[in-house]
């Protein structure tokens, strides 16, 4: 019996080293600079040991990118599930989705880079797509939450949900290709205000 298969917490740690790697070295030079080897190299591992977990570079990435959208998700879920009321809810998201400029500018960096990707492959289409579909069913809840504690007007929340999660992703790719010295929050204020508008009563 394989030792990686007797151990299943050692292969998961093994597995998240390299999934780290590869997000790192994603970031570091994009999709196409991106190679297993590089990957090999910058964990610490063994391109046997690599192949074992992902045969091909394609693998590798489908597992940086579940990796990442795990994470955001995860994060998501746990700041939503912290607040009581709909603003509240709301505010909080915007806080996390325009965190800081350091954060942000590396997670679009990779982001932009697999939704490019996935214009071209089904197998990254269909992870996205299913974030982006958790991301609309929470913003469905915050607005229907806040038309029934009548802080939101009566909207049509499946269309709300979208316009949110167009808002977000239009202001932070403004943001991404504004000068490096733009700050991230006035675009979130921007995006707050927007939402303010348009949600509140």
């Amino acid at each position: 019996m394989s030792p990686r298969r007797a151990n299943p917490e050692l292969a998961d740690r093994r597995r998240d080293v390299l999934v780290r790697a590869g997000y790192a070295e994603v970031l570091e030079k994009g999709i196409k600079g991106t190679t297993l080897d590089s990957v090999v190299a910058r964990a610490g591992s063994s391109k046997g040991g690599a192949l074992y977990y992902f045969p091909t570079k394609e693998d590798l990435l489908s597992g940086v990118l579940e990796w990442l959208l795990r994470q955001l998700n995860r994060t998501l879920d746990e700041v939503l599930q912290a607040q009581d009321s709909a603003r509240g809810k709301l505010v909080s998201e915007l806080e996390v989705l325009f965190h800081s400029a350091e954060v942000n500018r590396k997670l679009y960096l990779v982001f932009f880079d697999f939704v490019a990707l996935g214009t071209r492959q089904s197998r990254f289409r269909a992870l996205l797509a299913g974030f982006f579909e958790a991301c609309h069913r929470r913003d469905m809840a915050i607005v229907e939450l806040g038309i029934e504690e009548q802080q939101f007007r009566r909207v049509n929340p499946q269309e709300a949900a979208a316009t949110i999660r167009a808002l977000v992703d239009g202001y932070c790719l403004q943001w991404l290709m504004s000068p490096s010295d733009a700050p991230i929050e006035a675009y979130r204020d921007r995006c707050r205000a927007v939402l303010g508008a348009y949600l509140l009563r």
